[in-house]
């Protein structure tokens, strides 16, 4: 990563922090305000950040970084057909459950489902195709990033780095299930690679090793829909040991003592 992206992605970590912040007020009351009223404010406050980190942070430096590395940013959201194609819709309905209830040694794999899918979409007309209307998904089944590159189009959504079980055993795999049935309505010869990403790792071993008893149950093809830390980040920026680099510009951010711009946020009298 050269000097110039660099600077770009801290700037954009500097501005990303001072939007979140931007008329930031702690309005709902709790008891341990009586008690502990400046921590309890800190808190509120970190905690929310944390929680954003996924929209303020991590979607925009990916951007950044896919873009120097000639990927195309797909800015328009993906939509859907009114009224569903029946074929389509019955095999991706048959591919959660089928996936959710499979042995776990027993798991469906990724290419399997996408060959399904598209085996379904290629039995729609190019007349319905022209004919549909097209709507927004329903909540939560949006992609974070979007991106094109030789033909190929890449879904990502990212999450927190300790999702909880049920997020693993269902929503995870239905998610990404949708995307691919979702765009091959549209276009029916559309490529596609999705995968569900975690940021960092904030575990001391391998996130995979620490998350083993959630994976173990989980229908998801763990080598094909899931990148954690640097598998995601060197992807976008086409080099090795992207999050170390990250890593360090939240480090000078620190050293620079960059937090001291929200001390009246904190510390209100």
């Amino acid at each position: 990563m050269d000097d110039y992206l660099k600077e770009k992605i801290k700037e954009n970590i500097k501005i990303s922090i001072r939007k979140f912040f931007k008329n930031k007020a702690v309005k709902n009351y709790q008891i341990l305000d009586e008690i502990f009223p400046k921590e309890r404010r800190i808190r509120s406050l970190i905690g929310g950040l944390e929680t954003s980190l996924g929209t303020t942070f991590w979607e925009p430096i990916a951007k950044i970084l896919a873009q120097s590395n000639g990927f195309q940013i797909i800015t328009k959201q993906i939509l859907i057909p009114t009224e569903f194609p029946e074929a389509l819709q019955n095999e991706l309905d048959k591919l959660v459950k089928e996936r959710e209830n499979k042995p776990k040694n027993t798991k469906i794999s990724t290419k399997e489902c996408i060959e399904r899918l598209t085996n379904a979409a290629a039995k729609i007309s190019p007349q319905d195709i022209a004919a549909y209307t097209y709507k927004s998904p329903p909540s939560g089944t949006g992609v974070d990033i979007h991106l094109s590159k030789d033909g190929i189009e890449y879904l990502f959504d990212i999450k927190t780095a300790q999702s909880n079980l049920g997020d693993f055993q269902s929503r995870f795999n239905k998610q990404m299930l949708q995307w691919y049935a979702y765009r091959l309505a549209k276009d029916t010869n559309a490529k596609l690679q999705a995968r569900i990403v975690i940021p960092f790792n904030p575990f001391k071993k391998s996130w995979y090793e620490h998350q083993k008893s959630k994976l173990s149950s989980c229908p998801l093809d763990i080598a094909q829909d899931i990148w954690v830390e640097n598998e995601f980040w060197d992807f976008c920026s086409g080099t090795e040991n992207t999050f170390e680099q990250l890593k360090a510009l939240f480090v000078e951010l620190g050293q620079e003592n960059f937090a001291a711009e929200f001390s009246d946020i904190f510390y209100q009298n």
